[in-house]
């Protein structure tokens, strides 16, 4: 049997920089996937444009705008990153079936999930739940998981995905609050309390019920909507979150939705996970209590 031709040693550090940088068409986001400085990663590109004797960006604007040829080489270079990652993940699964790795965002985790754990936990005695919050939307992906929640519009390639709520953002506030709020313009009074995981979110709102999105720009900043919807609670002002994650609070009074215009889009949270592993037992476990518990 013939020996197969040797291997060309790639240069996979700098193929790989160059893929996110390309991907994401930022700098700021190469660094924060792959951890690394926005020099680190420039020196980078530049080693595999020198290997390949190539130019893969066009740098003339002082923006990274892909060239022709770097264009024809991201989709090729994506498909192999993603193939090697989903026989990474292929392999950590079959080393641990019994596993379960979520990787959420802290208000989803507190808000929707955990009230609703028991039933999947006290059916799944076996099953060792590993929960990971991420700090940005950026650092949703299938690192190092089994299920995510992603916010968007499918399908998304490579993806499996279950509905489990449209995006509806109400303002709430505390009920003294809400008793000096009449109308949205008596908003301009009162502090915003804003979310830097979604930080667009009282703009969408504020359009919507025909005001200046300008007025969402003042405000404190918060880590996630769960901490903004606590201040809320405690009345330091007026959080505008997903109507999902409040339910209970406006059912037993804690918040009160002060308005009835709700900022409504076709973007959904979903429940994902990578179509390679669709038959792993754990898999199609979790998705069928996930679809059972929407039912």
């Amino acid at each position: 049997m013939a020996r197969p031709a040797k291997r060309t040693q790639l240069p996979l550090t700098a193929l790989r920089a160059f893929e996110v940088a390309a991907r994401h068409r930022s700098l700021r986001l190469a660094c924060e996937e792959m951890n690394l400085t926005a020099g680190a990663i420039s020196q980078q590109v530049r080693i595999l444009e020198e290997r390949l004797g190539v130019q893969l960006f066009d740098r003339t604007s002082g923006r990274y705008e892909l060239t022709q040829i770097g264009s024809t080489l991201l989709p090729r270079l994506t498909q192999c990153f993603d193939d090697l990652d989903s026989a990474v993940q292929d392999v950590v699964a079959h080393t641990e079936p019994n596993r379960l790795r979520l990787k959420l965002a802290p208000t989803f985790t507190a808000r929707w999930l955990a009230p609703r754990l028991e039933s999947y936990l006290a059916h799944n005695p076996d099953v060792d739940l590993e929960v990971t919050t991420v700090a940005s939307a950026s650092e949703i992906d299938f690192d190092r998981c089994d299920f995510l929640v992603k916010f968007g519009r499918p399908p998304w390639s490579g993806v499996d995905h279950v509905l489990l709520f449209m995006d509806a953002l109400v303002p709430v506030c505390s009920p003294k609050i809400a008793e000096t709020l009449i109308r949205p313009e008596d908003l301009s009074r009162q502090t915003l309390l804003h979310s830097s995981f979604y930080p667009e979110n009282w703009s969408k709102w504020l359009i919507a019920a025909g005001m200046d999105p300008s007025l969402g720009d003042r405000g404190p900043r918060f880590p996630n909507a769960l901490s903004a919807s606590e201040a809320a609670v405690n009345g330091a002002g007026v959080a505008v979150m997903q109507m999902a994650y409040v339910q209970a609070d406006l059912a037993q009074g804690r918040l009160v939705a002060p308005f009835e215009q709700v900022f409504t889009s076709e973007n959904g949270y979903y429940l994902a996970s990578s179509t390679h592993r669709r038959e792993e037992r754990k898999i199609r476990d979790f998705r069928k209590w996930i679809e059972k518990l929407l039912m």
